[in-house]
């Protein structure tokens, strides 16, 4: 009966522990046209708030690989790979953020289970404006679907 009782407060004891997550810097491109820069720099701030974002819900660690400024567009997978491991996770969130117009951007990320070889899913999302606040508000919605849709969760008991 007492290791029932045990078993039972280890299981509602707490929230299950945070995963480790991966996430390095975001590939950009723009067809929108403009002459204008400052994408890229805006795409820094939405990845650094995307990670605050994930780290402060309490559900991911996460981890930025020691892979230098390393994307899918310019780096090598296998290298990717290898920093995360090295960085403490199997979990990889990689993505890309096209800005179409002044007006319209969409945002694509792919969470990828090393371990497993596989993905965990696939989003795609769209943002409207052209400023840093509508940058900062698209990454946290980004990480809000990301916690929804795309981390491995804890089995039931």
């Amino acid at each position: 009966m007492k290791a029932i009782v045990v078993a039972l407060l280890l299981g509602i004891a707490g929230p299950a522990s945070a995963v480790t997550l991966a996430v390095p810097a975001l590939d950009y491109s723009d067809t929108s046209g403009e002459t204008a820069g400052g994408g890229e720099g805006r795409v820094a701030l939405f990845a650094d708030t995307l990670r605050a974002e994930l780290a402060k819900s309490g559900e991911v660690e996460v981890v930025l690989p020691d892979c230098g400024d390393c994307s899918p567009a310019i780096t090598r997978f296998a290298a990717m790979a290898e920093a995360t491991r090295a960085a403490g996770s199997d979990l990889l969130l990689v993505g890309n953020v096209h800005k179409v117009s002044t007006l319209i951007g969409t945002i694509r990320v792919k969470v990828l289970d090393l371990s497993g070889d596989r993905v965990l899913c696939t989003r795609e999302l769209s943002y409207r404006g052209d400023t840093d606040e509508a940058f900062e508000r698209a990454a946290r919605f980004g990480a809000k679907d990301v916690l929804a849709n795309c981390l491995p969760r804890a089995s039931p008991m």
